[in-house]
């Protein structure tokens, strides 16, 4: 959460629709409408120094960030909406040039309830932003990613060359998955599952094969139940591209928490769609995220792709100096 986009939001509530509130122990909150205050931001969300103080602790050089998926604001009115995620991209990227150690890419947030805006909005954040990817919610308000009409986006992130980076939200079920930390531990990696299959069965990876598109947290189930999905595809004789083709059509990220399931995605879906993850600044994330990799077994080739030459290519990140 770039500072200056909270100092915005609370100098023009009505321009933005956000509400922000300052709770006694200095920490912040925003609001946004028919969704209640957001969990209070932790300093290691809104301080660059604090990210890097973390990623020295975990053995990571570079990291990329994207605005905090509780502050998206798909629920604010297209227009509204519009001008918040302008506000988070352009105090995003004013916020790593002034950093400008290099360890840091940014990735944009798009309005996705107006797709149109949102491919607008994506070209903006990249041609003239500088911002090297975008990261999106697993469904837009409850509409499955591949049925709700996000065409003109998906082209966008074509033609500019631009990863998606798919992030759970508001997921399916949260009214069952509110004890034992269930909502991230399960519901997350299901939503994530619900939007690959939706993007291969409602074709999507077919009409738009080089997108390149990232699933968080091993990649959900998907990775995992793609032969049930195959089977499902056979049988209904139904459109889009075969599930268990589609498994190397994916990135996925390194957060799986075990090394056999890292092994299996590796395998599976080739050590070449891996990207280094972390899931910082939660709790739920992988604290070692270079030694779990390194843990996995799976070989210096493997580990050199997974460990930063991937993501470099795919996002064009070059290292600190330019090396």
């Amino acid at each position: 959460m770039p500072p200056r986009a909270l100092e915005e939001a609370r100098r023009r509530p009505d321009a933005y629709g956000v509400g922000v509130e300052t709770l006694a122990d200095g920490r912040h909150r925003l609001a946004f409408p028919g969704a209640g205050w957001t969990r209070p931001l932790a300093p290691r969300l809104v301080e660059l120094g604090e990210r890097r103080r973390g990623m020295a602790a975990a053995g990571v050089g570079q990291q990329l960030v994207a605005p905090w998926m509780d502050v998206v604001g798909y629920g604010l009115p297209p227009e509204v909406g519009g001008r918040w995620s302008r506000l988070l991209n352009t105090a995003l990227a004013e916020a790593l040039a002034e950093d400008g150690s290099g360890a840091f890419g940014g990735v944009a947030t798009v309005p996705l309830q107006d797709p149109a805006a949102a491919a607008a909005e994506l070209e903006h954040a990249v041609g003239a932003l500088g911002l090297c990817g975008v990261q999106i919610g697993t469904n837009v308000r409850g509409a499955p990613l591949g049925a709700a009409g996000l065409e003109p986006f998906w082209a966008a992130a074509v033609a500019t060359r631009t990863p998606v980076i798919l992030h759970p939200w508001h997921v399916a079920g949260e009214d069952r998955l509110g004890a034992h930390g269930l909502l991230q531990l399960l519901g997350y990696p299901f939503d994530t599952t619900l939007a690959a299959a939706s993007l291969v069965l409602d074709g999507v990876a077919d009409r738009f094969p080089e997108l390149a598109v990232i699933l968080v947290h091993g990649g959900g189930f998907f990775p995992y139940q793609a032969g049930r999905l195959e089977r499902g595809h056979r049988l209904a004789q139904g459109p889009g591209r075969a599930p268990l083709d589609a498994l190397g059509w994916f990135y996925y990220d390194t957060i799986t928490h075990w090394a056999p399931p890292l092994r299996y995605l590796a395998e599976v879906a080739g050590a070449g769609r891996l990207l280094l993850g972390s899931d910082y600044p939660f709790d739920v994330g992988d604290p070692d995220p270079v030694g779990s990799v390194r843990g996995a077994g799976l070989g210096a080739p493997a580990e050199h792709a997974i460990l930063g030459a991937t993501a470099r290519a795919l996002f064009g990140f070059a290292p600190p100096g330019g090396r």
